[in-house]
């Protein structure tokens, strides 16, 4: 009898450290992690321009250290037009390749500033399909990851008037082509006031902070 009773207690521990240790690897697998990739230019990556520690990637980290399983992957860069973006996106890890990363992209900016003559409706449509071109090489690479793209700001120093109208056409085409399947963060609704910019047209960290909570508000 005292022995039949020991066995029943053997299997009965058996049997618990079985469930609790499929509970803990439930758990564990309901553990959401989260991937937030920038690819572009110094709109997402201001670390240049402003102190140490306040550049828009510093401030995105700071508050990942509060969420747990969110991971940031920075391969913007200052100066980045359309074409230096395809050598980003050769970095990115196709083992990114799921729903729960978001890729942010900031580019075409410095293709308008670097142009030697204003650019008309033609030549931003051109250049829009460049773009374009990047968005679809985006999602051949990694399909399965989300994308939210960055619209251009109007820089408030008169030195840049002459872009506006430009600003105002590529914001436009990128409003127009959502369909594509990117959302849009509207730089220009956040970044409106001299003390958003530093060096008259980056994000200062002021601007920065502004841009580092839209992207996590949209990861």
């Amino acid at each position: 009898m005292i022995y039949t009773f020991i066995l029943l207690v053997i299997i009965m521990i058996f049997l618990f450290n079985c469930s609790l240790e499929e509970a803990l690897t439930n758990n564990i697998n309901t553990i959401t992690t989260h991937n937030i990739v920038l690819i572009g230019d110094s709109m997402l990556n201001n670390s240049v321009y402003v102190l140490s520690g306040q550049s828009i990637p510093d401030l995105i980290s700071k508050d990942l250290e509060k969420i747990t399983g969110t991971t940031l992957y920075n391969f913007a860069k200052d100066g980045a037009t359309i074409n230096d973006c395809y050598s980003q996106l050769d970095k990115i890890s196709t083992d990114l390749n799921n729903s729960n990363t978001t890729i942010f992209i900031s580019v075409g900016g410095n293709n308008i500033l670097n142009s030697r003559t204003k650019m008309d409706f033609t030549a931003i449509t051109n250049l829009f399909n460049q773009y374009i071109e990047l968005i679809k090489s985006i999602k051949t690479r990694l399909p399965n990851a989300n994308i939210v793209v960055l619209n251009l700001y109007f820089p408030v120093r008169s030195h840049y008037l002459s872009y506006y109208d430009a600003i105002e056409q590529w914001n436009k085409l990128l409003e127009d082509n959502t369909f594509l399947g990117y959302k849009l963060i509207q730089t220009n609704k956040l970044l409106v006031t001299a003390d958003d910019f530093t060096y008259d047209i980056e994000p200062s960290f002021k601007g920065g902070k502004k841009i580092a909570t839209a992207i996590l508000d949209n990861k």
